[in-house]
């Protein structure tokens, strides 16, 4: 973990203090929320943050790059927005600018049992009920200014065991914020994508590589390909 980061939140309960108290971090969350306008396009990508900053560094971001190039000039219909903790959505065209501030894997149960932090899930629900309430006005925003014709949330949706946990917190995030705002979201990959990677590179590559996988990159690009399609 980088000492320049001011921001280390290494356990739920610095997060949620960071969410209710740290200045920079409220300041951020108002702005999308309130007054961040977003552009009008075909499909918003929603797609999880990296522990490497900045983000276009990460090996991650580097894949997902190459899967958004191949899509030529469909490439402009597309919107890609990071979903962060703890500061909730961070649009492309702000990247190198905000997510170099700060270092959050403190959601993350094997992070805290790994580092001998308390895992707090009182806290962990709060903070995810924060964030979601932040992510849903968004939401509601661009549903009703009509920015997007589908939204698309491309994050870790199930382990590489096929189960739904508790600090899947990208995917916890973005279904509470869809529940709220009541916009229709597609959260993927689906549960047979998940089982295929796993089945074809073994248990590891998902758990490394999640959504950065070359498998999931290839399905993303399908995927997206299909949306864009879908709504010339």
């Amino acid at each position: 973990m980088s000492g320049s980061n001011s921001l280390h939140l290494s356990n739920p309960e610095k997060v949620y203090h960071a969410l209710r108290k740290n200045r920079k971090v409220s300041k951020w969350l108002s702005f999308i929320s309130n007054h961040y306008e977003p552009p009008r396009k075909k499909v918003l990508l929603i797609y999880p943050c990296a522990s490497v900053k900045p983000f276009t560094r990460s090996r991650s971001y580097r894949q997902l790059f190459k899967t958004l190039s191949a899509l030529s000039e469909k490439r402009n219909d597309v919107h890609l927005v990071t979903i962060s903790e703890p500061f909730g959505l961070i649009p492309e065209e702000f990247y190198g600018k905000t997510e170099e501030l700060y270092d959050c894997p403190g959601l993350f149960r094997w992070f805290c049992l790994q580092h001998y932090e308390r895992f707090d899930v009182e806290y962990l629900e709060k903070s995810i009920e924060i964030l979601a309430e932040h992510v849903a006005h968004f939401f509601t925003k661009a549903s009703d200014r009509r920015r997007y014709s589908k939204i698309i949330a491309f994050v870790r949706t199930y382990s590489s065991g096929l189960r739904k946990r508790d600090d899947h917190t990208h995917r916890r995030i973005v279904e509470l914020a869809a529940r709220k705002s009541k916009v229709k979201v597609k959260i993927l990959p689906k549960k047979r994508m998940v089982q295929n990677i796993v089945m074809k590179r073994g248990r590891y590559a998902w758990d490394r590589y999640g959504v950065g996988h070359p498998l999931a990159q290839e399905y993303l690009f399908k995927y997206l390909q299909d949306a864009i399609d879908r709504h010339d």
